[in-house]
């Protein structure tokens, strides 16, 4: 193909916004859309902060919205506010305190019945990566407990009744009735450390 004919980098910014938009309203099969980039420090097409004051805004206020609504205790409030933003969440699903539901796209996280979330667990529904773009759906199933300041990225499927373990990154699916667990710490007996270690 002649450089005369290949697509500016606008058209292939703008094929792949409308890519992105089809993918949050569920019309394609996949869990994960993603773009190449420069540097997540350059423009990208993907920010909310490279589109209009209003988009920016609109977003900025979401993002106040479901962080200050997570701050309070009231459980219910915090179901009623994601399912509002377009998260499906299921019944008997509880939010600890200080839990952080990524704002950015509430509509690709699913969350069933009964799954709990420890204190300042975190849920990315988006990422940027040096070079890539990602938004990813999020599916938690019934009866999954994810632990204390625990880590879910964007494309994970967390199984039925699954544990992620306190400060556990789920970054690929985790098994029904399975574990996830941290990195174990170890101590290390004083005599095995080498001299210059101490």
């Amino acid at each position: 193909m002649s450089q005369s004919q290949s697509p500016s980098p606008d058209t292939d910014i703008r094929e792949a916004q409308q890519r992105l938009r089809e993918f949050r309203r569920g019309k394609t099969a996949e869990r994960l859309f993603t773009h190449p980039i420069d540097h997540p420090a350059l423009p990208t097409g993907f920010c909310y902060c490279e589109g209009s004051f209003w988009k920016a805004a609109a977003f900025v206020i979401k993002a106040i919205i479901i962080a200050a609504v997570f701050k309070l205790p009231w459980n219910c409030l915090k179901v009623w506010t994601l399912r509002r933003f377009g998260a499906r969440v299921g019944h008997q699903v509880y939010f600890a305190s200080g839990v952080w539901i990524d704002p950015t796209f509430p509509e690709l996280i699913t969350i069933d019945d009964k799954v709990f979330f420890g204190m300042s667990a975190k849920v990315f529904n988006h990422e940027y990566r040096r070079n890539e773009f990602r938004a990813g759906k999020v599916t938690i199933h019934t009866g999954a407990f994810i632990g204390g300041f625990a880590v879910i990225a964007p494309g994970v499927e967390v199984g039925e009744n699954a544990v992620l373990s306190a400060f556990a990154v789920a970054v690929h699916d985790v098994p029904a009735d399975s574990t996830l667990v941290a990195s174990l710490s170890r101590v290390i007996k004083r005599d095995a450390v080498p001299p210059n270690f101490v």
